[in-house]
């Protein structure tokens, strides 16, 4: 059944994968951080530390953690911290650049969701220098090529009724339960979820005795601007002794 329910995800538009092949490793968010960065202090951008002749107003970033969001064991998206110092002599240029940085990460609408989640400003007496730094966070799905929408697939229940024979053989009637999560923008969700079960309710397979149901569905995760959604689809199939 999980390759039926994914072959009709995707005829909707969803981009589906199963949980298992999700891979944190595949995410590198370090080329959207400089997309995002560059341009606010014109290119002079570095990781980790400052070169020595690097110009008076600059910016330099660095890895500070990373983290998963975890649906029924399957890590299924990044979340990267980066720590990002803005720096100039005068604090006009600054407070500019800081509003531009602001401002790109609000309006970015990207495969990654990027946020700032803490900022603050200081004074550097050594080199005499403004500066502003920002924790910025960046979601990113765990697939080789990330799309949005997408959705999850895998097994989350099996459960299995009493035997009809009255005799040696054993006849069972199994509910599988499924997992269907959904990645998408706050404003996508909604309507994600009409076509999914547009998709999914009623979808049958030679070795199901009955279609798929809805079961219920319950928020997972929300990180930047992508909600994670889990929902839960049911069918019966039929087991017995040879």
């Amino acid at each position: 059944m999980i390759d039926t329910i994914l072959a009709a995800l995707d005829a909707t538009g969803v981009t589906a994968w199963r949980s298992s092949d999700a891979d944190p490793s595949r995410a590198d968010t370090v080329p959207g951080l400089v997309t995002l960065v560059d341009p606010v202090v014109g290119g002079k951008l570095w990781p980790v530390h400052l070169p020595n002749d690097a110009p008076d107003t600059t910016g330099v970033y660095n890895l500070a953690g990373q983290g998963d969001i975890e649906v029924d064991g399957y890590r299924l998206s990044r979340v990267d911290t980066y720590v990002l110092s803005l720096r100039s002599p005068e604090f006009d240029p600054l407070r500019t650049m800081s509003d531009d940085l602001i401002a790109r990460v609000a309006a970015h609408a990207g495969l990654e969701s990027w946020e700032i989640t803490d900022a603050a400003t200081d004074y550097e007496f050594d080199p005499r220098q403004y500066r502003a730094h920002f924790e910025l966070q960046a979601t990113s799905l765990a697939t080789a090529a990330p799309a949005l929408p997408a959705a999850f697939v895998h097994p989350l229940a099996s459960d299995a009724g009493a035997n009809r024979l009255a005799t040696m053989e054993v006849r069972q009637t199994i509910t599988e339960e499924v997992a269907v999560v959904l990645v998408a923008g706050q404003a996508d969700l909604e309507g994600q979820r009409a076509a999914v079960t547009a998709a999914l309710l009623g979808l049958e397979e030679t070795d199901s005795v009955s279609p798929l149901v809805y079961a219920g569905g319950e928020r997972i995760a929300v990180s930047g601007r992508l909600v994670f959604w889990r929902e839960r689809y049911r069918y019966e199939r039929l087991i017995r002794s040879t």
